[in-house]
């Protein structure tokens, strides 16, 4: 929590520190920065929130929060190629519904929440904070499938005549009398007196936009009111007098709202739709069909009825909406049966292959197999019945191959079955040897990198489930010449000693960099110090024991240097750990790490990890030395105990000796080891 403090207070005074700038040019930095964000996909369908004020703010002003967050609205849009806005009317209604507060929605779990109730991709939310000259602005997007922050920006605006009027007028609402409360305005006629140049004066009716926006506004009432079946058919035989266009129509989201949210259910308001439904020619461009469908879907499979609409629908949509259509339509529908669900995608499918899905121009099935897959992100069988039919068909670009390996990452972390998580293993690593692109180096490490253990058991025991090291071990066979051929293409050299220790570890060599058992014999039969200590730090990781080298690390430790004596000493050290790992049973090796207890360096420390590794063969060894000590070697007695108690059982032959030291010793901690290690024994 302190660090976490830390980091905001750092960061808060970074955005106080920048020079503030004028209005236009901060919004404009801040909008430049919205449409280049790294999100997967494009056109991103974008939800803009209100910016909020911070309690460090000097004033608070809804105006301008409004104000900011309709010009970011208005610049995003018109990167039409970019961002798909999401229309801020839902996104609030949404808000208001789940009773969210503006100032969670920087908060990556409240995006996730929206992110199941909204179509969009991303949502971008934003704070300010008026200072005496300046107003400092922070906003970040979150992507609402993961909770990623994929943009965070933060600048300072100048307050220039404008914008305090805007502080001014906030300023002014808040500071009116309390004791006097505000009357209620009188709505402003709508008839309105013009003087003409004849004297004669005429007035104006209202504009049809204007009666529709206030006939939306009277039929919203009603909804407020569905306590009986009576009062619900007289709200929908109302409703269905009104077409449902984007004008007077608009009041058809309101019922589509309301009965979603209290589970209302009407046929003949059902067929209203799919009526209007097959009415929409470009439903790409028109936002009617996809919350019609998205209405529609629950838990239970869309009647054929209304399938068949909607798929005429879908076939109309352009490129990068399909996912949307899929999700509603068929991943959501999570009690359908498998036949049902599989028949509709096989739908899809075959007229992407006939060339008659989508507009302006026919969606090519790499497209249309990446959407569905997008779609189906919350759907896991579905997602793998489409991998195991259509992936083999599919021609990929650069760009395509990268994002084909993406899907299958977040395929195993999301799948609990531990079989299906082993065939997607298989999956990735028939992949992998069969695709070479730019990023596969990055991505192959980066995924193997999710199954490395931290020091925090919690994070262990989630990453041991999501990611079990039997799985990795199989990848690894599978693309072993993979491994191996991606350890060495990266420029930073701590990433290429991670992939070449990860690769010492699971046995996998490199060529001309990590040796193969021959070629590590005859180095440490050689004197090049350097050679032979940069290869037992490779030796000590691997994950099988090299027995074929126990006799040549054997020998190795009698090797001595007046020039290298140091990095000999700590390549001996090492040698002694991989000789443990090798549970040897070379006395000459087990007596010269016994030989190195008396000291305390980093020999001594590997000496005891590695008898005890060792266990059995070392007892007689252990048992001989301890015989041999007299009451002045107190030090080396209690070591030689220890060690002993912690081989356990196998160390009964030498409860003899240990009995003697605790007969004779008047040392409390050696009796006390004595003790002890005579319990482990029996």
């Amino acid at each position: 929590m302190k660090y976490t403090v830390l980091i905001l207070l750092f960061c808060s005074s970074l955005v106080l520190a920048q020079k503030p700038k004028n209005y236009a040019v901060v919004t404009n930095e801040l909008t430049q920065k919205l449409v280049n964000a790294p999100v997967t996909k494009s056109p991103m369908r974008l939800g803009v929130v209100p910016f909020t004020a911070t309690q460090s703010s000097t004033q608070q002003s809804p105006q301008f929060g409004e104000y900011l967050t309709e010009t970011i609205i208005g610049q995003a849009g018109n990167y039409a190629d970019k961002v798909k806005l999401y229309e801020r009317t839902r996104l609030d209604a949404i808000i208001k519904e789940q009773e969210l507060e503006l100032s969670d929605l920087m908060k990556p779990a409240t995006a996730l929440k929206i992110g199941q109730l909204a179509p969009i991709d991303v949502i971008l939310s934003g704070t300010y904070t008026k200072l005496k000259s300046y107003v400092a602005i922070s906003a970040r997007l979150l992507d609402v499938s993961s909770g990623e922050v994929l943009m965070t920006f933060a600048g300072s605006i100048k307050v220039d005549k404008n914008l305090a009027t805007l502080f001014k007028a906030s300023e002014s609402k808040i500071n009116q009398p309390q004791s006097q409360p505000t009357q209620p305005t009188a709505a402003p006629t709508v008839n309105v007196v013009i003087n003409n140049t004849n004297g004669t004066s005429n007035t104006s009716t209202p504009s049809a936009a204007e009666l529709c926006k206030l006939r939306v506004k009277e039929f919203k009432v009603k909804l407020n009111d569905l306590s009986s079946s009576e009062k619900i058919e007289a709200v929908v035989r109302e409703a269905m007098q009104t077409a449902f266009d984007m004008n007077c129509g608009l009041l058809h989201f309101d019922v589509m709202y309301t009965f979603k949210r209290y589970k209302i259910e009407n046929k003949n308001y059902y067929r209203f739709l799919l009526q209007t439904l097959d009415t929409i020619a470009l439903p790409t461009k028109d936002e009617r069909a996809l919350e019609i469908i998205r209405f529609m879907a629950n838990d239970q499979p869309l009647p054929d009825e209304a399938w068949t609409s909607v798929f005429k629908v879908m076939a109309r949509i352009g490129n990068y909406h399909l996912s949307s259509y899929v999700d509603y339509a068929i991943a959501r529908s999570e009690n359908a049966p498998e036949e049902i669900s599989q028949s509709r995608i096989d739908a899809i499918f075959q007229l992407v292959a006939a060339g008659k899905f989508g507009l302006p121009l026919p969606i090519k099935k790499e497209q249309a197999f990446f959407e569905v897959m997008e779609g189906f992100k919350r759907n896991q069988p579905l997602r793998q019945y489409v991998i195991e039919k259509y992936a083999d068909d599919l021609v990929l670009d650069e760009k395509q191959k990268a994002t084909f390996f993406s899907e299958l990452m977040s395929m195993y972390k999301d799948e609990t079955q531990t079989r299906i998580k082993s065939k997607i293993i298989q999956w990735i690593g028939d992949f992998i040897n069969q695709h070479e692109y730019a990023k596969a180096n990055e991505q192959l490490y980066d995924f193997v990198w999710h199954f490395k253990l931290t020091s925090y058991e919690q994070r262990n025991s989630e990453i041991k489930r999501d990611y079990p090291e039997s799985d990795l071990k199989q990848l690894v066979v599978l693309s072993r010449e993979r491994f191996a051929q991606y350890a060495t293409t990266t420029p930073y050299p701590s990433q290429l000693e991670d992939r070449l220790n990860f690769c010492v570890k699971y046995n996998i060599p490199v060529p001309g960099v990590i040796p193969t058992l021959e070629e590590a014999d005859k180095i440490l039969k050689g004197n090049a110090v350097s050679e032979q200590l940069r290869l037992m730090k490779f030796l000590v990781l691997k994950e099988e024991a090299p027995l074929p080298l126990e006799a040549t690390l054997v020998a190795f430790l009698a090797h001595k240097s007046l020039e290298d004596k140091d990095d000999l000493v700590e390549a001996q050290t090492l040698a002694i750990e991989v000789l443990g790992n090798c549970k040897t049973t070379h006395r000459t090796a087990i007596d010269y790490m016994i030989n190195s207890l008396p000291n305390y360096g980093n020999d001594t420390e590997a000496a005891k990890i590695a008898l005890v590794k060792i266990g059995k063969a070392a007892v007689a060894p252990l048992q001989a030395r301890l015989d041999k000590t007299t009451l002045q070697d107190g030090g080396l007695q209690f070591q030689l105990i220890t060690l002993l108690g912690k081989i356990g059982k196998d160390a009964k032959p030498a409860a003899r000796s240990i009995q003697r030291i605790l007969d004779t010793s008047t040392n409390k901690d050696i009796r006390y080891a004595a003790e002890a290690a005579l319990q482990a024994i029996q």
